[in-house]
């Protein structure tokens, strides 16, 4: 997973993003944690432009758990909502973007 104006500070394993490392949206939105195979996937951080964050466990870059300590919470029964906008805000490219299938460095 990679878009066209994102930063990566981390490291590549098989020209792939891997490792704990902070990748920078173009929207400014950023994940600070570990990655694999080019994807979220371990414990990790969005922190949103807003100054809000959201604190999650993450598969293949899918939310597989969330915290519900993370600031983003209001009302429990707001989680899973709040668990999909951050998936999304994760995957989706900002407006006149593209978005780049495949890593080629």
């Amino acid at each position: 997973m990679q878009y066209t104006g994102s930063k990566y500070v981390g490291s590549f394993v098989n020209r792939r993003m891997e490792g704990n490392a902070e990748y920078i949206l173009p929207t400014d939105t950023r994940y600070v944690g570990e990655m694999k195979d080019g994807m979220f996937h371990g414990e990790g951080t969005l922190f949103f432009p807003s100054g809000s964050r959201f604190d999650a466990t993450w598969e293949k870059g899918l939310v597989t758990k969330a915290s519900l300590s993370s600031p983003i919470w209001t009302r429990l029964e707001e989680s899973p909502q709040a668990a999909m906008i951050a998936e999304m805000a994760s995957i989706t490219p900002s407006p006149g973007s593209s978005r780049i299938i495949g890593t080629a460095f």
